[in-house]
């Protein structure tokens, strides 16, 4: 059932598809749901700043109406008396009303809305680049964990190829009572270890490819071959610790986003103070109405009235309803201070356990190639002696399980480089 999965997994692997990281990237960026709504969120975001510019722009506004007036009851001798009722000759009632207002002053608190306004936008944009770099740091870790079960998977083929063989070795050498039953027994058990491994391997593969598709909007069932280069290539340069930190500080979306965060906050300590000033403008009206009764004496004809001037209002309750909103104004001011200097902070360690992991992970490269020389070594001994009757079953199984070993850990320490050098990149907005 084993060697049918894996000649299965071959015979598919015919038709994958190549991919680079760059590729998977690409189709990422257009079909993630997540970066498409984000971008919606940012279009919108501009649509607000030109809301906010608009209404520079003077109010005008268009009001009509049409009625009947009912007769007017009278009560000369108290409200439970019989009433006289005033004779109408025309009950229609009717008017149009033109209007318009500008404001020469209000506090800043138009300036002010656009400020926030455009504030907004460039947080949504902001926040639209952190989740690219996200997106883009989650393809990575999906496709390089994809190369890491490929090789996986190869090693363990190789392994289980040549436990299968030296298999029927030892069962020879048991028929002819060389090695005792124990021997084959071991050496079945070992060969039924790697096998389970292999169908591990080939599940965690398929799940990677699902993850990468899904990224990609492909079916979830495509299979993927990437091409790139297990581990550190030419172009990857690796810059010094306080360059890192810089490049942190001056480009990292989640910094932009948290000073964006202070400014909107700032600007709505700035917007409730304008709330107190006092309001002026130019207004007119011009209006239209039948019957006149605006004006005396009165008249049962239609007439026209315009009106110009200036206007001031001041909202004197101001002063004492917003005490505990401006209050909490500014202590939300202050909280989103704090919370950019963490932010900070949080990049300067991530940059700093990544940095070390990835010098950690080229050291673990050159010990894990210094093992494998070794455990290869070991290995072509104890084969050698063991069908010699020169050394036990148990040593050639350890050291054919140490050289395994020790090629998973240089393909998972490149693996590993790779993933801190992004991880690197993704912190200093360069991903």
């Amino acid at each position: 059932m084993f060697m049918l999965l894996s000649v299965q997994a071959q015979e598919v692997r015919i038709d994958s598809i190549p991919i680079s990281l760059e590729k998977v990237w690409a189709k990422a960026a257009v079909n993630s749901k997540e970066i498409k709504m984000n971008h919606l969120h940012t279009q919108s975001g501009a649509e607000a700043v030109k809301n906010a510019r608009s209404k520079q722009l003077p109010e005008i506004g268009f009001n009509a109406n049409y009625g009947k007036l009912a007769n007017i009851p009278i009560f000369n001798n108290g409200i439970l008396q019989h009433a006289d009722y005033i004779p109408l000759e025309d009950h229609s009632i009717y008017g149009a009303t033109i209007a318009a207002y500008f404001d020469i002053y209000n506090g800043h608190k138009l300036k002010t809305n656009i400020q926030k306004e455009t504030v907004k936008q460039k947080l949504s944009q902001y926040i639209e680049e952190e989740t690219i770099e996200s997106i883009h740091y989650q393809v990575a870790q999906a496709y390089l964990k994809l190369q890491l079960y490929l090789q996986f998977e190869k090693l363990v083929k190789k392994n289980i190829y040549q436990n299968e063989e030296r298999l029927k070795l030892i069962q020879k050498l048991h028929t002819g009572g060389v090695v005792l039953k124990s021997d084959v027994l071991r050496a079945q058990l070992q060969l039924s270890k790697q096998k389970t491994s292999l169908t591990e391997i080939l599940n965690n593969a398929q799940l990677a490819m699902q993850e990468l598709n899904i990224f990609m909007g492909e079916p979830d069932d495509q299979i993927l071959k990437p091409i790139d280069i297990i581990g550190f290539q030419e172009d990857q340069k690796l810059m010094g610790y306080d360059d890192y930190i810089d490049n942190a500080i001056n480009k990292s979306p989640l910094q932009k986003i948290a000073k964006q965060k202070v400014a909107l906050s700032k600007l709505n300590v700035e917007g409730l103070k304008a709330d107190k000033l006092p309001r002026i403008g130019f207004f007119g009206d011009y209006n239209y109405s039948y019957p006149q009764i605006k004006l005396y004496p009165y008249a049962n004809a239609p007439y026209l009235l315009g009106v110009v001037g200036v206007k001031l209002s001041y909202t004197i309750s101001s002063i004492y309803h917003d005490v505990h909103k401006d209050e909490e104004a500014k202590i939300i001011y202050e909280e989103q201070k704090i919370a950019q200097e963490n932010v900070q902070d949080n990049l300067r360690k991530d940059i700093n356990k990544a940095y070390k992991h990835y010098v950690e992970d080229q050291e673990k490269i050159e010990e894990s190639q210094l093992s494998i020389k070794q455990a290869t070594e070991n290995y072509r001994i104890l084969n050698q002696t063991y069908f010699n009757q020169l050394s036990l079953i148990t040593d050639l199984l350890d050291a054919d399980a140490q050289l395994l070993q020790a090629q998973f850990e240089l393909i998972s320490a490149q693996i590993s480089e790779k993933l801190h050098y992004y991880q690197l990149l993704k912190n200093t907005g360069n991903l």
